[in-house]
């Protein structure tokens, strides 16, 4: 029965290769697409199918023993998805998206492909008119910043509300300002800062859990 279907090809990219992540998308697609064409094909009327043995079977050998130990279906798709599916920092790609100006030379049609293809990196969900406007401002306000470190360390975290962007900028300008005046490098003082910041910040967390529990 199972000959009267197009096995799907078996995943041999590995995780860190370029494109991985659209490679497996495509991937768990056909596979998907491979088991519901089995149930519908099955002729004793039972839909019920090894799920787990023919996701198997679609597994290189070097991709195999990632999953070697999974319990079941739902299993290996979590494991799979977690070492090619990587999160994305979306601060980052919105960036990337508003700071992208058309190139000389560059044609029109050329920039809107560009353009279109940054923002698919964006995630974007149904939020209120106020939420919408400060995520605007917190984008305009990273982009248009004149210091590039300060920059940079706000781009770094995948997720940050208005804020908090303006509350760690404002603590790296007040930090460059300082280093600036005691002839210190800004740079390793923007990065000690940074790090006291997360430290503090780390810590209140624990102990807030820790008077939840008690």
């Amino acid at each position: 029965m199972d000959k009267q279907l197009l096995h799907p090809q078996k995943l041999c990219v590995k995780p860190g290769a370029p494109d991985a992540g659209h490679v497996f998308a495509f991937w768990l697609r056909t596979v998907e697409d491979f088991i519901d064409s089995v149930r519908e094909l099955r002729r004793d009327g039972n839909p019920e199918v090894n799920r787990k043995r023919i996701i198997i079977n679609c597994l290189s050998l070097s991709v195999y023993p990632c999953v070697e130990g999974a319990a079941d279906y739902e299993d290996v798709v979590r494991i799979l998805k977690s070492l090619y599916v990587k999160q994305k920092n979306n601060v980052y790609a919105r960036h990337l998206l508003v700071s992208r100006h058309q190139l000389q030379g560059e044609t029109l049609p050329k920039y809107l492909q560009v353009l279109k293809s940054l923002a698919k990196d964006c995630t974007s969900s149904e939020v209120t008119a106020a939420t919408y406007h400060e995520e605007l401002t917190r984008d305009a306000f990273s982009n248009g910043l004149s210091s590039a470190s300060i920059r940079q360390r706000l781009l770094e975290r995948a997720e940050i509300t208005l804020v908090q962007a303006f509350e760690l900028a404002e603590s790296l300008d007040r930090a460059q300002r300082q280093a600036l005046a005691m002839g210190q490098s800004p740079t390793q003082l923007l990065s000690s800062t940074c790090n006291m910041m997360f430290t503090v910040r780390a810590r209140t967390h624990h102990l807030a859990i820790r008077l939840i529990a008690t």
